[in-house]
């Protein structure tokens, strides 16, 4: 399972996402889980995506589990 963070700002022309943290401006941390190929990722083993993008302060983060594609 890939793990990326991102950060998103809101300027006063526009929203930039990056993966750059830029130091003492205010954003909002995101991160993304994407499955391996073949796999899928889960948090309750009832619903299964490939991709799933969370609040970079989500108490979820370690909930989620990657499986076998069964599909």
């Amino acid at each position: 399972m890939k793990k990326e963070i991102s950060y998103t700002y809101l300027g006063t022309n526009g929203i930039l996402t990056t993966p750059i943290h830029l130091e003492g401006i205010f954003s909002m941390k995101k991160i993304t889980l994407t499955a391996d190929p073949g796999k899928k990722i889960s948090k309750d083993g009832k619903i299964f995506v490939t991709s799933v993008t969370l609040s970079g302060d989500s108490e979820d983060l370690d909930k989620y589990f990657e499986v076998d594609n069964t599909d």
